[in-house]
């Protein structure tokens, strides 16, 4: 039987073809982030119907069409959109193509309004009808910005003399459809601080090794977790969440053979312009406040990169009597961990062939 339905498609756009296996893995976590952060916004209960490559399909059974509720929808997604991205740019510690260009990502709303039916696949329910069609159909228009909200004649009356509204041909016939710039909205963004870039008092380690493999694919290696069990010495699991793009303030948990666990968190700090950062923060290293470690990349090469690793603490009252013996025990397992991910790329790993 069919039924009358808002029909709802906020569709991401602005990566470029990515070519390198880094920035694919990349871009995909941020358009799964950026998903995700959009259904988190749904204030209308909207069902979502498919996920559709950088482009949620939603709908509502609805008698009659509220275009107050609907625009602030659409400005409440596109708020999150753009504070999350803003975020981004400070926190992001990757300077893959798809982390290093996430704010130039745009998002636009087609919205219209008609009747659907449903066809069932095993234990799901899809709409189908012409209206279905019609509105993928839109995404495709002459719309001459990025970022806009459309709206067919059956979601909102149009004026048709109105320079913000068009009526255009496709295979089912002519549509109407206006359309609002979101651009605008961008005012109430909500200002984001940068995040802090201090490092503890007191240096424990410093240490430099040549590894024959480019910077990029070396700075994956070191700051993506899935790696991180072929190089750290002792580590036996790591605990994070595997859909999103490790940046600044994200968390995870290391398990250690000796059943100790450490939580850390992603950190950055300033470096030349041709270095690259990562790094880790924990409180949980024994008679320390806090201990950082850092990672510094800079290339020798296309093929080669020299890596510089350092650690540095502040130390809880009396705590600073260890600090001999914690830099003995940071020499031996950091270098260890040099030394096994020396081995590592020496036998032949790339991140082709793990992905």
């Amino acid at each position: 039987m069919a039924q009358n339905a808002i029909l709802f498609i906020p569709d991401i756009s602005g990566f470029t073809e990515f070519v390198h296996h880094t920035d694919i893995n990349h871009s995909r976590h941020i358009i799964s982030e950026l998903l995700e952060l959009l259904l988190d916004s749904n204030t209308m209960n909207l069902e979502l119907a498919e996920i559709e490559g950088d482009a949620l399909f939603l709908y509502k059974l609805v008698d009659a069409v509220n275009i107050e509720i609907l625009e602030q929808q659409i400005e409440k997604m596109y708020l999150a959109f753009h504070t999350h991205l803003k975020r981004y740019e400070y926190q992001r510690i990757c300077s893959c193509g798809a982390c290093s260009s996430a704010y130039n990502l745009k998002l636009k709303f087609v919205v219209h309004f008609g009747e659907i039916e449903f066809i069932k696949v095993k234990d799901s329910k899809k709409p189908y009808g012409s209206h279905v069609i019609q509105v993928h159909r839109l995404l495709k228009n002459e719309i001459p910005i990025d970022e806009y909200a459309l709206f067919t004649e059956t979601v909102k009356t149009i004026d048709k003399t109105s320079k913000d509204t068009i009526t255009a041909s496709y295979d089912f016939g002519d549509i109407s459809f206006s359309y609002n710039e979101l651009k605008p909205l961008k005012i109430r963004l909500p200002e984001v601080d940068p995040i802090p870039k201090d490092v503890p008092k007191h240096k424990l380690f410093d240490e430099t090794e040549i590894i024959k493999l480019p910077i990029n694919d070396l700075y994956e290696v070191i700051s993506n977790f899935d790696y991180r069990l072929l190089w750290v010495k002792d580590v036996v699991k790591v605990e994070y969440e595997k859909n999103k793009v490790n940046r600044v303030g994200e968390k995870h948990k290391c398990l250690f053979n000796k059943n100790d666990d450490i939580t850390q968190t992603t950190i950055t700090k300033e470096v030349k312009k041709n270095q690259l950062v990562y790094g880790e923060s924990t409180i949980n290293v024994p008679f320390t406040k806090r201990f950082n470690s850092y990672f510094v990349l800079e290339e020798i090469d296309n093929q080669s990169t020299k890596l510089n690793i350092e650690a540095f603490a502040d130390f809880k009252p009396f705590g600073i009597i260890m600090k001999p013996l914690l830099k003995s025990k940071l020499k031996q397992n950091i270098s260890e961990s040099i030394k096994d991910l020396v081995l590592l790329i020496d036998s032949g790993f790339s991140l082709h062939k793990q992905n």
